[in-house]
């Protein structure tokens, strides 16, 4: 079975605050930044970053297997050298074996030195920016070739506003360029918007986003995003 996640975001205190990890008396939103820095405190030592990452550990374990395969696509970190460390340790926890795990690189790996791209060779068997594969329904039929990217479709950065839940450079215009240009009749698998709505864009976008936030924390398999997909489709076409 395949699986995919987005967005795991290990050793980033920020995001483990905004995902409600704040110790007691620290926000957990955007001014958590100016508490700490007002208590004199490094923003890591405010947030519980040790258990929000057990707990994506512990989730996707709960699922994923040695004999399945897993696809991460993007920002398993803050990119910067202590939280790629951490979150290379965090990914040797994961009962799928290297040889079944692959790595679509996010915004917060856009820049990541060679050094680094090699770090993450080491736990991962791809590594790439973009990527395919298909999906198959739960008898294993029905196959659906798919794209990967940690971005949503090219086209929808251009959008007006934030549409639920979403991170403060969803739409940055110096990510587009990464992103993919839209094409009918394919589904794409993305993360980076961090929405609670797996189909944040609409039902007729062909994307779905297999981040986290959107997926109450757990990875997604195959079979359920077929799914997904199916019954958007009937839903538009109703």
């Amino acid at each position: 079975m395949k699986w995919f996640t987005s967005d795991l975001h290990f050793a980033h205190p920020f995001v483990a605050a905004l995902r409600g990890y704040a110790r007691p008396g620290y926000a957990r939103d955007e001014s958590i930044k100016q508490q700490a820095e007002h208590d004199g405190r490094q923003l890591k030592d405010c947030v519980d970053w040790r258990k929000h990452d057990a707990d994506i550990i512990r989730s996707i374990n709960t699922y994923v297997g040695e004999e399945d395969e897993l696809y991460i696509l993007g920002d398993i970190s803050s990119g910067d050298t202590w939280s790629v460390d951490q979150a290379i340790m965090r990914i040797q926890n994961l009962h799928v074996p290297r040889k079944n795990r692959h790595l679509i690189l996010g915004n917060h790996e856009l820049h990541s030195s060679t050094r680094t791209l090699e770090k993450l060779a080491s736990v991962f068997v791809e590594v790439g920016r973009v990527g395919i594969t298909e999906i198959r329904d739960g008898w294993g039929n029905n196959p659906h070739t798919v794209f990967l990217s940690h971005y949503q479709w090219r086209e929808d950065f251009t959008q007006s506003k934030p549409l639920g839940a979403v991170s403060t450079n969803w739409n940055a215009p110096e990510l587009a360029e990464y992103a993919l240009p839209y094409v009918n009749n394919t589904l794409l698998l993305h993360g980076h918007t961090h929405a609670h709505d797996p189909l944040e864009f609409g039902r007729h976008h062909n994307e779905i986003n297999v981040g986290l936030d959107a997926w109450c924390f757990a990875p997604v398999n195959e079979a359920e995003l077929v799914d997904n997909w199916l019954h958007a489709a009937v839903s538009v076409t109703e």
